[in-house]
């Protein structure tokens, strides 16, 4: 089955990830006592969509509600009480990101949850993204992360793009973070490298620099889709795939669209990305044409 969620705001990285093990945990232990949503709600006094909400990781998790469904859910939820507590603990927590996030709060249909996304990316062991728009985040620099958001942000003022470019730039410490750096596999559709003409020489030149050097970096892949590939499915919008190394937590995709950002999770939403994902990139330049590419096509 694949659950879908909005965006939601206001997470950490110590909110996101322990919401969502303690919401797994929740469901599991639910499901093993042989209760629906409606008996465990009925039981509590309380709604199923309350218990739903903490389930899929979007509640506020209470310490009482917590102690009240471990009693519930019977001996073996009790025995996991202390860390089902720690995880309700966590997930209540506030992340760095949250002083940036809501200044997106007045265009939610540009980054939707932009808190929970820059949370579950802090958490991911590795992440694999599409982009036929714009570089990613996580490889731009401050003068083209700025041309972006100026376009993509009319309405905000510049102290606010400044606070937001500021934010993008310090979400890129997980490419170099001393415990298990974040692997990135990235493939960028032809046109967004085409568009980089449209910059500022300078602007241009700083980028394909930085391009560069995060390419020589061993947890980073950046591959060039030619259009000469012809049309490939994951064309249809930009998606991040979002993975896990405990197996508790549900790899998710974060889907980019004008309507409104989305999170999928579930292994057949998940699979069928992964498999848009890896169809593309049999269709790439190698990394060394890629780079050529850059080099010659962009830096020229």
């Amino acid at each position: 089955m694949v659950q879908l969620h909005k965006g939601m705001s206001g997470m950490s990285q110590g909110q996101a990830v322990s919401r969502r093990r303690l919401g797994s945990e929740l469901k599991r232990l639910r499901d093993e006592a042989g209760l629906t949503l409606e008996q465990a709600a009925s039981a509590l006094e309380c709604s199923a969509s309350k218990i739903s909400r903490l389930e899929t990781g979007k509640g506020l998790p209470k310490q009482r509600d917590v102690r009240d469904l471990a009693r519930l859910y019977g001996k073996e939820a009790e025995r996991s009480l202390e860390r089902l507590l720690r995880l309700a603990k966590e997930g209540a927590r506030a992340g760095w990101w949250q002083e940036y996030t809501h200044l997106l709060a007045s265009d939610p249909f540009v980054f939707d949850g932009a808190d929970r996304y820059a949370a579950l990316e802090a958490g991911a062991t590795s992440i694999r993204t599409f982009d036929h728009s714009a570089l990613p985040g996580l490889l731009q620099t401050e003068a083209y992360a700025r041309a972006i958001l100026d376009i993509m942000l009319p309405a905000h003022s510049p102290e606010e793009i400044a606070k937001l470019v500021e934010f993008r730039m310090r979400r890129q410490s997980v490419l170099t973070r001393a415990e298990l750096p974040l692997r990135v596999d990235a493939i960028v559709d032809e046109s967004v490298l085409l568009r980089m003409r449209a910059l500022e020489a300078q602007v241009r030149a700083e980028q394909v620099d930085q391009l560069i050097q995060r390419m020589r970096l061993p947890n980073v892949d950046l591959l060039v889709l030619p259009l000469s590939a012809g049309f490939v499915r994951a064309a249809l919008g930009n998606f991040v795939v979002l993975e896990f190394e405990e197996s508790q937590d549900q790899d998710a995709i974060f889907v980019e669209n004008h309507a409104g950002n989305s999170y999928l999770e579930g292994d057949f939403g998940v699979e069928k990305f992964k498999s848009i994902y890896d169809e593309a990139r049999e269709r790439t330049l190698g990394p060394v044409e890629s780079v050529d590419y850059i080099r010659d096509v962009i830096g020229g």
